[in-house]
């Protein structure tokens, strides 16, 4: 019988996902930006991708900063979360618990996390000398400093706990949640030293197992129908995970293990593609078997998948069939670039074509989805291979050359976009290559 990969999802930063072209204050990266649009154009982005999320299979599209005073607050958050729902998709936030501002992302609110630091700054996490623990991102990554708060707080537990029972009460629309313990590091405070022992690491197992059931709990008694997925930050086969492998669990691996078998895990698999150390028969940890889970790759994207709407289809074809044959049931990329950037109009149509079908093949979606698009088979295998030409700058001319050639004969406004479209693409990397001062490459 034929697999497929029910669960496809898009992820997302407000700031940075710009479906409108020509839009003022769009922004292509960052973490803790401000919101530089007009507040309507939160709108009118979302709207967009949930158009184009509900006529290809896109269940569900995740957003950090869903909740921010700039673009509407609750008020819009609502009316995005209501239209999707219209057209049977869910919209569910993406919000860290310890970290990133908590649930309401921005603004002079109860439920704001950096408000709460404000008024409960021993709340906070520490850093081995005993300071706040306060991340300070690199300029393209981000803006303004963003607090840590400390998982063995009771203070921060209770309160954290409480804003995912007023979330889904004051946005009854919302179809779910993403929920993080944060990834910047963890808390050096003695509490949490002695709680979680020896082997602190950037992630910490115990300070997941503190958060995520309470918090599972917190949602599913408002919304017992919600989309909720823990984050694990990595890949299920890493080291840091042999922990949930052993045959005598921790109380912190059996308080993760215990939550309702309809949460889902979400693990990233960027660096184990890039390898080529993720194998088909590859299995998820054993009790983990029971959960939903989902993997995300950051395809196309400004993190680690590079540059921002490049061509990505061969990973996304690998990224679903190896979570195929893992016995994963979701799949997850960005989708912040609007599909009028080609490159990211066909890695968004992998993940459909890939996830209804994993053993596809690269010719398969030559034939099915590319070629229709482009004017014929043959096109569409030039297009393959030249839109991964931007590691080979010198070959770009020349390609150029071949793509006037192509279009001299097309007609078809849309097929002759495209191929436009590719040409600007490679064009850009030439000129770029050719320039004094260094490459100018910032991915």
């Amino acid at each position: 019988m034929k697999k497929s990969i029910p669960n496809r999802f898009f992820w997302s930063w407000d700031h940075s996902t710009n479906w409108n072209l020509h839009a003022y204050g769009a922004q292509n990266c960052g973490v803790s930006n401000a919101y530089a649009k007009a507040p309507e154009m939160f709108l009118r982005d979302y709207m967009r991708v949930v158009d184009f999320a509900a006529e290809h299979k896109i269940n569900a599209v995740g957003v950090v900063g869903l909740l921010r005073e700039k673009h509407g607050g609750v008020e819009d958050a609502r009316r995005l979360c209501a239209y999707a729902r219209e057209k049977d998709v869910r919209i569910y936030m993406i919000a860290g618990l310890f970290a990133y501002g908590g649930i309401f992302y921005e603004g002079d609110h109860p439920y704001s996390l950096r408000k709460f630091f404000e008024k409960n700054p021993r709340c906070m996490a520490q850093l081995e000398d005993g300071s706040p623990f306060i991340m300070k991102y690199d300029n393209k990554y981000g803006y303004r400093p963003d607090p840590q708060g400390c998982p063995s707080d009771p203070q921060l537990h209770d309160y954290v706990v409480e804003s995912l029972d007023w979330l889904f009460r004051a946005l009854p629309e919302l179809g779910g949640i993403q929920i993080e313990a944060g990834d910047n590091g963890v808390c050096q405070c003695p509490r949490c030293r002695a709680r979680r022992g020896a082997g602190d690491g950037y992630i910490s197992a115990a300070d997941m197992a503190g958060i995520y059931p309470d918090a599972v709990d917190a949602i599913f008694r408002n919304a017992p129908d919600a989309l909720v997925i823990c984050e694990a930050y990595g890949h299920f086969k890493d080291e840091a995970y042999d922990i949930f492998r052993t045959e005598t669990p921790s109380e912190d691996v059996k308080k993760l293990i215990g939550m309702p078998e309809k949460v889902f895990w979400q693990w990233a698999c960027d660096k184990r593609l890039a390898e080529g150390t993720w194998e088909v028969g590859d299995s998820m940890i054993k009790p983990f078997q029971k959960f939903g889970h989902v993997m995300r790759a950051h395809s196309g994207s400004q993190w680690r998948g590079g540059p921002r709407a490049g061509f990505a289809v061969e990973k996304i074809r690998q990224q679903c069939l190896l979570s195929c044959e893992s016995g994963l049931n979701g799949v997850s990329i960005f989708g912040e670039y609007a599909p009028f950037h080609t490159n990211a109009e066909f890695n968004y149509l992998a993940l459909e074509y890939f996830a209804d079908d994993p053993h596809a093949s690269r010719e398969d979606y030559l034939r099915d989805v590319m070629a229709p698009r482009l004017g014929g088979e043959d096109k569409a295998a030039f297009y393959y291979d030249a839109a991964y030409a931007i590691s080979t700058p010198e070959k770009i001319p020349a390609i150029a050359t071949d793509i006037a050639k192509i279009t001299s004969g097309i007609t078809d406004y849309e097929t002759l976009r495209r191929w436009q479209y590719l040409a600007s693409y490679l064009n850009g990397f030439c000129w770029e290559a050719n320039q004094p001062h260094g490459t100018g490459k910032g991915w």
